[in-house]
């Protein structure tokens, strides 16, 4: 099916068609071009096509172009592990680069032919690639752009660095484990005493000033990152709390702590004693502490609203070269941006106690150290969410270095941001308090990395190693790439009418989409975003090869088939997290084979069947054939809505339960012996057809976005020409919709319940064998009601796959009652019907007078054929 999709153009003739329609244009999210395709990969990329297919048989002009993030740290990471190198300053700089373009296109192949293999429609011959040299122009061009426009600047500021691939991270690139970790609480001892109202002469109270600087008198902090305290360089206490100055009674020392937090210092620290006195935050003021160890370093006590009063001790220890806060806190208070960390997460020379020792395992010597000098007054172990690197996996630190950053405040950005995002559409909904949440929030970007494989930032000067642009920066700029990019993409429209990704995207494409987009051209480079969760196992775990739980898309294909794996992604409510197991798979199985055994069943019977002269006119049909046409319209109706708003499971679940429900277990049942039994020409089995092939048509394009293979199978067979995916969804006929005749096949089909209830019971108690057997008796109350199901009295038997229904009147009984019994006669052996004029015709001794004279004319039709069971 694939070469045939691929001879004959599909994919572009589908479009052809729509040349000059309204254009609905899904822009891709570039996956990374670094290894085989994962089920996050086909639950996002079937996403984008079923819409992308439904859109086109929509009516849309629908262009769908794929794209690779072919730069960054993912790809870099995996080439390193296959030239097996473990250091990135070893490797010659321009045969690496090389040498990472190769691998990214082998692996821009291998996944575009997986891809195509899971049904994906698009471009495939000119999809777009963050390392073609007219791409890497843009990024280039475009942060010149914001740099000239004053968005752009380089600054020492702290920013999330992973030690482990030594580069600087974006908040995208960041994700939060639970680790074990240290919790100290340190003394910072008073050097200059906290302001008591000083008078306009400066004299303040004395008595309380005594009272605070007596004794061994120490702020106390509490923090979980030990390595950062060489680092320390001021205090940050909340001008609108207020501190106690607290006595232990064992030690006599003195500690301020805020009064909030007394309770807790005293049972974490095991402290037991009084408060001497009490004051607001605002005192501390022009107050100093001595650094616990390093000589004549006395750090001042700031304030700062974001001090915190649920953990610690409403004191907090800042180190502006190792946190965003600090930072702030420290820029408004000209404190030096002092981080004694090199790349490598090692401190350095200036740091002689601990030089070269990597932070993390620095910890427990600095604890040991503070013990040393009296001023550890508590060390536990607490496990805490902490940052990690997304690629690496190992905690990342708070570094302060020369980078390239985006200021999100620059000619009031964030409100432009905020004001964007209120016009765009979400799909969830709730996806919008999410990145709004976020942008509201978020720092500055830090737009530069210290690797090798991505587009080099422009620099005035010559550099050895010169930095990268953020591979997320590269990706975030593909509306100007190709959106924007007419001669490459004429098709294409800037703003694209949807993003769709992972709903971790809120904090990474769609947020970095956003950000150039609105400070160059003041929109949003998106109409609408729409998100996905994640895969996960049946049991609702991440699949890893540690849990052993992993299960690729190539193999459902090869055990299912792609359909399979598509109907997955359609039935599943994408808005959460999605599971996938060998259980929900066999579900998955077997709902499709009951959509391809009804698609089989009509096609199998329309072999005889041509339109343009066996149809029977609508007036014309059995009322049976009208009400199901009748059901098929309110299914056209609702599954294009569900289709519009993107609902794909009310697709499958309705389109699955119509086939299932109202097809296979009642219509398609009723109508075998009409198929079956009546002349090939007669009028009832052509109108049966004609209700099929409508049927037929009508399913498979409602269906074709999902189940592509099958459909486009079926609708070959059908002997149609091209495609389905070339066709046009269909549209209700309001002429074909009878609320009247629906009304009374809801009774009728109640009546059919209750029938069929009591055959159970009769089978059970052994009084029939099979349905056909039986005959229902049935008892109603009242002349309407009798009058009602009188008039289809003779319907009836086929209707409940019985032999004979009686009708009596029975005003004893409440509403209607059924009794079955034997059917009368006997049965026909070509019909299975039981009825009394078997053998009435004496050259056909085992069938009825209706099967004897379709055989008859059979025979006369085809003098060679005989047999009663034709």
């Amino acid at each position: 099916m694939l070469a045939q999709w691929d001879k004959e153009k599909v994919y572009e003739q589908a479009l052809e068609r729509r040349k000059g329609k309204e254009k609905f244009v899904l822009h891709d999210g570039p996956p990374y071009a670094n290894g085989h395709l994962h089920l996050g990969h086909a639950l996002n990329k079937i996403l984008k096509d079923i819409i992308v297919r439904s859109k086109t048989m929509a009516g849309y002009y629908a262009p769908y172009v794929p794209g690779w993030d072919c730069h960054g740290l993912p790809i870099e990471l995996q080439l390193m592990k296959e030239l097996k190198v473990t250091d990135k300053h070893k490797v010659d700089r321009t045969e690496f680069r090389e040498q990472a373009r190769d691998f990214a296109q082998k692996f821009v192949d291998i996944q575009r032919e997986e891809f195509k293999r899971m049904g994906i429609f698009g471009d495939w011959q000119h999809p777009y690639l963050t390392m073609t040299p007219d791409y890497e122009k843009t990024i280039v061009n475009t942060f010149l752009d914001l740099e000239k426009k004053g968005y752009v600047y380089r600054g020492k500021k702290p920013v999330h660095w992973c030690w482990n691939d030594e580069t600087a991270l974006a908040e995208a690139e960041v994700e939060y484990e639970d680790d074990p970790g240290p919790s100290i609480y340190v003394a910072f001892p008073l050097h200059s005493p906290p302001n008591f109202n000083e008078d306009a002469g400066g004299h303040g109270d004395e008595k309380k000033a005594e009272l605070w600087t007596s004794g061994s008198v120490a702020f106390v902090i509490w923090t979980t990152t030990p390595w950062t305290l060489p680092a320390n360089r001021a205090i940050a206490a909340h001008s609108d709390e207020e501190y106690v100055l607290f006595e232990d009674s064992g030690s006599r020392k003195k500690f301020i702590v805020a009064a909030k937090r007394l309770d807790d210092f005293q049972k974490v620290c095991g402290f037991s004693g009084r408060v001497l006195d009490q004051t607001p935050g605002d005192t501390f003021k022009g107050a100093f502490a001595e650094h616990p160890w390093i000589k004549n370093l006395y750090v001042p006590v700031l304030l700062a609203g974001f001090v915190a009063m649920d953990t610690g001790t409403g004191l907090v220890h800042i180190a502006p070269g190792h946190g965003m806060e600090d930072y702030q806190l420290g820029a408004a208070h000209d404190l030096d941006v002092y981080s004694p960390v090199d790349d490598r997460g090692r401190f350095t020379d200036d740091v002689p106690e601990w030089k070269g020792v990597r932070v993390f395992k620095a910890n427990p010597l600095i604890i040991d150290f503070l013990k040393q000098k009296g001023v550890l007054l508590h060390e536990e172990q607490i496990t805490h969410s902490y940052p990690h690197c997304w690629r690496c996996h190992k905690p990342v630190i708070f570094r302060a270095t020369d980078q390239w950053f985006l200021n999100v405040d620059h000619k009031d950005l964030r409100q432009r941001l905020l004001k964007a995002l209120t016009a765009t559409k979400f799909y969830p909904e709730f996806g919008r308090n999410r990145i709004t949440g976020m942008v509201e929030s978020r720092p500055d970007w830090c737009l530069s990395r210290q690797r090798l494989w991505g587009t080099e930032i422009p620099s005035k000067e010559p550099q050895k190693e010169p930095d990268i642009f953020d591979v997320w920066f590269e990706s975030g700029v593909s509306w100007a790439a190709v959106l924007k990019n007419t001669k490459e993409w004429p098709d294409l429209t800037y703003p694209a009418d949807m993003y769709l990704e992972g709903s971790d995207q809120h904090r990474g494409w769609f947020q970095v989409s956003l950000i150039p987009s609105v400070a160059l051209e003041d929109q949003a480079p998106f109409k609408s975003l729409l998100t996905h969760g994640f895969v996960m196992d049946g049991e609702g775990r991440p699949m890893s090869k540690s849990l052993g739980n992993v299960i690729s898309p190539e193999e459902i294909i090869k055990q299912y088939g792609a359909d399979v794996l598509r109907l997955w992604v359609a039935s599943s409510d994408y808005g959460g997290d999605v599971r996938l197991g060998p259980e929900i798979l066999k579900g998955l199985s077997d709902n499709y084979r009951k959509i391809r055994n009804t698609l089989r069943y009509l096609l199998n019977n329309l072999t005889d069947f041509d339109s343009a002269k066996d149809s029977v006119p609508y007036r014309e049909l059995p009322e049976i054939d009208r009400w199901a046409l009748h059901r098929l319209q309110e299914e056209i109706r609702d599954a294009r809505k569900a289709y519009d708003e993107y609902q794909f499971h009310r697709v499958t679940g309705r389109l699955t339960n119509f086939c299932n429900a109202d097809l296979s277990s009642f219509y398609l049942d009723v109508i075998k012996d009409r198929l079956y039994c009546d002349p090939p020409d007669s009028p009832s089995r052509r109108a049966a057809q004609t209700v099929l092939r409508d049927l037929a048509d009508a399913l498979l394009s409602l269906l074709a976005p999902v189940l592509s293979f099958t459909t486009d199978e079926c609708w070959r067979f059908l002997g149609q020409k091209g495609s389905v995916a070339q066709t046009d969804f269909p549209i209700p006929d309001s002429s074909l919709m009878d609320a009247k005749l629906a009304g009374s096949w809801k009774t009728l089909l109640e009546l059919r319940e209750s029938v069929q209830a009591e055959i159970e019971k009769a089978r059970t108690a052994g009084l029939v064998k099979a349905p056909r057997e039986a005959r229902a008796d049935v008892r109603v109350k009242g002349a309407d009601i009798e009058t009602f199901f009188k008039s289809y009295e003779k319907q009836l038997p086929t209707f409940f796959g019985i032999s004979q229904v009686r009708f009596t009147r029975d005003e004893s009984v409440e509403g209607v009652r059924v009794e079955i019994k034997k059917s009368d006669g006997i049965k026909c052996a070509r019909c299975w019907i039981y009825k009394i004029d078997v053998g009435s015709n004496k050259s056909w001794a085992d069938i009825c007078a209706r099967c004897a004279e379709v055989v008859e004319q059979w025979k006369k039709s085809n003098p060679a054929t005989v047999g009663a069971k034709t």
